[in-house]
């Protein structure tokens, strides 16, 4: 472990870009002895001496993603005396999270309070959906009817077929705690059953949006792309050549698996 932090030297304020693949954690909020992310951050930031306690550093981050749900664009901020660079905290975090890119912030920045918007990127297997029905959906969503159902109206909800897979991106400032999961699910549902969206708002209306959009998507094909500021970060080359190289194997394996379907296909066909 490295020395404490420097007393003497006053505490710059870091914003921090983090990658992390969710599944195997039980969210972020760090949870006493369960696997969390962020449990997992703050003890890498303590092992590398940048921070000696939570409270001391104003350890803060932008979302509190679910069990099982991955990050890309996750936003951490901490207070540190030390000499902050990507790769002494990296050198401290397993595979599964890597810290990325990474900005001086004043003291008083709070990564959660002052996100411009969050993205989130949802990846479902095409099952025959009415790809028209689900883009009528979402309009739904992004209107002020979405009052109605006890949120604030998204700024964008896209939905597209690309591949044999259904991927649906959620833009807007917040979204409170499993949201999109469920916003997915009643996407699928108004795609499956072919709803037009007057039929898709008395359903709704009727059964409720909490009933209609039970259960929630599973968590893992869910990632946060991205949280905005209104700065720029600045990005750690070594570290993102790394995520790359972890990201284009993880692909391949991909690829692999469609194959294994494809197969399926011609054997069931």
């Amino acid at each position: 472990m490295q020395g404490s932090p420097n007393p003497l030297k006053p505490p710059t304020r870091y914003a921090v870009k983090v990658y992390y693949d969710g599944r195997g954690y039980h969210g972020f909020q760090p949870q006493k002895g369960l696997p969390t992310i962020g449990g997992t951050l703050i003890e890498a930031l303590k092992a590398s001496g940048l921070i000696a306690s939570v409270e001391e550093a104003n350890f803060q981050a932008a979302s509190r993603t679910d069990r099982d749900v991955s990050a890309l664009g996750q936003t951490i901020a901490f207070n540190t005396a030390e000499s902050f660079t990507v790769g002494r905290l990296n050198a401290h975090l397993p595979g599964s999270i890597q810290a990325w890119a990474w900005a001086r912030v004043p003291r008083t920045f709070n990564p959660r309070r002052e996100a411009l918007r969050r993205r989130y990127l949802y990846v479902s297997p095409y099952r025959g959906e009415s790809l028209q029905s689900m883009v009528e959906a979402s309009a739904l969503f992004t209107s002020e009817k979405a009052l109605e159902f006890g949120f604030r109206p998204l700024e964008a909800l896209k939905v597209s077929l690309q591949g044999g897979f259904l991927t649906l991106t959620f833009t807007a400032k917040s979204f409170t705690r499993g949201l999109v999961r469920r916003l997915t699910t009643v996407l699928l549902k108004a795609g499956a059953e072919g709803l037009k969206l007057d039929e898709l708002y008395q359903r709704l209306k009727a059964e409720g949006f909490n009933r209609f959009s039970s259960p929630p998507s599973p968590p893992s094909p869910l990632i946060l792309l991205e949280v905005e500021y209104g700065f720029p970060f600045k990005v750690d080359f070594e570290a993102v050549r790394r995520l790359r190289e972890k990201l284009s194997w993880e692909a391949a394996r991909l690829e692999m698996l469609r194959n294994c379907l494809k197969l399926f296909e011609e054997k069931a066909g």
